[in-house]
């Protein structure tokens, strides 16, 4: 059994969608999620389970909440984070051009997954280069996701390199 210690990250909005691996269990790793930025679908406390990905083999998919690891975005720190994977290489996103809204593609997501009255600030439009992932969490109120790493190198993207598991919920 494997087992990892993360630090808690000093500044909350930090840890808001952040966890640590806890074990191995049946071939998954379990993460516990310390934050609510993946509230409602993850609640704070809550410990999820993950199908481990080798580095650089993730088949990126729209929905999927991914665990990754992007130092950059926890300064400097390699802990795991919880987002979901809300476009892919090739996808134009961005928000607020239409009431209601992030947009994929010119069409307006429907996000069944996101508290009904969830609104974010304005962002793009976006391209997600070859190889990147646009992620947010599903409380767009409190999660540090790629909206607010617009003015990093990747514009907010994420390196598909950078997952290393999916989470897997009952």
């Amino acid at each position: 059994m494997r087992k990892r210690l993360i630090a808690v990250a000093a500044v909350p909005w930090l840890a808001a969608g952040c966890g640590a691996v806890n074990s191995t269990v049946h071939g998954y790793d379990r993460y516990s999620n310390p934050g609510v930025a993946m509230e409602p679908t993850i609640r704070a406390g809550q410990t999820v389970d993950a199908r481990p990905v080798e580095r650089g083999r993730y088949a990126p998919k729209r929905g999927d909440i991914v665990i990754f690891r992007m130092p950059a975005w926890t300064g400097g720190r390699d802990t795991p984070q919880l987002k979901r994977v809300v476009a892919i290489p090739g996808d134009r996103i961005g928000c607020c051009s239409h009431p209601g809204g992030v947009t994929l593609n010119g069409t307006v997501l429907t996000e069944r997954y996101i508290k009904p009255d969830a609104r974010t600030v304005p962002f793009g439009p976006i391209t997600v280069p070859p190889g990147r992932l646009w992620l947010m969490g599903d409380n767009r109120y409190a999660s540090a996701d790629s909206r607010y790493h617009l003015n990093d190198e990747g514009h907010g993207t994420v390196p598909v390199s950078a997952v290393v598991g999916v989470v897997v919920l009952d």
